[in-house]
């Protein structure tokens, strides 16, 4: 569902809730209830219409969205929303328009700081399935200048500026400054060839994106566009790019310690 560009989101908070908080049925994108029991084990997980939310970090809360697969169940998709200041930074889309849209409601209303800029880790529909709805609310949206040509291929909507990085792998240019204080860091080609990566400094955390898998993790899964062979030295590479992060966050695990970084890399040294 493509959002409308001239309509602000502010403006439809009230009818935009009824319709996600008003589901009944079980539908595209819905969480299960057997999700929904699973997550009320879990500490202080916030449910949004087909958004559930749960904070990280000081100022960084993790976004979760269900895109459910037939033979394969719900499969989760994690981002973050980052405090800065009277706003907010996001770090990939959901799954879909709606599932976004839903986000977007939920940093304004629910934590009253409007998402000024997003970021996406590669061009993948769990990162970038969500441009359209960023695009109607009028949000800056700034992805890896191969995210942005490989979009279109994958029927997913390119963001509006690309982001210029140094030999060093670190962001810089204006991208860098809009995104701050995110620290953007490209590891080099795993997961995808276009995954980049997002730290927090201030409050000691990291984003691995679907470069990063979690500590029980028994395999690196989708490697349909990996870099098979440079893969265990990216996950390195974020490693030594954020020494100082105790909790890491992924795409498809539980945020955890540095423990998902060590068996990431054990893992990709198995494929060569």
């Amino acid at each position: 569902m493509k959002a409308v560009a001239s309509r602000p989101v502010v403006l439809t908070a009230i009818s935009m809730a009824a319709a996600l908080l008003g589901t009944s049925s079980c539908s595209y994108g819905e969480i299960r209830p057997s999700i929904a029991r699973q997550e009320a084990s879990a500490d202080h997980v916030e449910r949004f219409g087909p958004v559930s939310f749960q904070q990280i970090a000081p100022g960084v809360y993790q976004h979760t969205t269900y895109l459910d697969l037939p033979g394969f169940g719900p499969i989760p998709s994690n981002g973050l929303i980052v405090v800065d200041g009277t706003g907010s930074l996001l770090v990939d889309t959901a799954w879909t328009n709606n599932q976004t849209e839903a986000i977007i409601l939920w940093a304004n209303v629910q934590l009253g700081k409007p998402i000024r800029a997003a970021v996406v880790t590669h061009a993948h529909s769990d990162k970038m399935g969500g441009m359209d709805a960023l695009h109607g609310a009028n949000i800056a949206t700034y992805a890896h200048t191969m995210s942005n040509q490989v979009a279109p291929e994958k029927d997913l909507t390119p963001a509006r500026n690309t982001i210029a990085f140094g030999d060093d792998g670190w962001a810089t240019g204006t991208a860098a400054q809009a995104l701050a204080p995110l620290a953007i860091y490209y590891p080099g080609g795993g997961h995808t060839q276009d995954n980049i990566t997002v730290g927090i400094p201030s409050a000691a955390s990291a984003f691995g994106g679907c470069l990063i898998k979690g500590s029980d993790a028994s395999s690196l899964g989708n490697l349909a566009d990996a870099n098979i062979e440079y893969y265990a030295q990216a996950a390195q590479n974020f490693a030594d790019a954020f020494p100082d992060a105790k909790v890491i966050a992924m795409s498809h695990s539980s945020f955890e310690s540095r423990k998902a970084i060590t068996n990431t890399i054990k893992l990709a040294k198995q494929l060569d």
